[in-house]
């Protein structure tokens, strides 16, 4: 019973496993995740300011859409990130 086991996790943790697995998944990750290429945010600090870095994934076109909107220390940040995230959903 233990080769039977030995050979499971050996199939489990073989480099080539990610062809069984979904393309939403990280080609180094041999398994289905969490992770999504749907909208992700990166939120940078600077002078003067905050600058948000959006990346949507197109699923019909197969593309990545980058954007960039910066919000200034006047405004509140809660409210321009809730923009920014409808903006950039309401392109898709």
């Amino acid at each position: 019973m233990k080769w039977l086991k030995r050979k499971l996790r050996n199939w489990v943790n073989d480099d080539d496993c990610n062809i069984l697995v979904s393309a939403s998944t990280r080609d180094e990750d041999c398994g289905p995740s969490l992770h999504s290429d749907g909208f992700r945010l990166q939120v940078y600090k600077a002078s003067g300011g905050i600058v948000v870095e959006t990346v949507a994934y197109d699923e019909r076109k197969d593309r990545h859409l980058k954007g960039l909107h910066v919000i200034t220390d006047d405004k509140d940040l809660g409210e321009s990130l809730s923009k920014i995230i409808t903006y950039e959903n309401l392109k898709l």
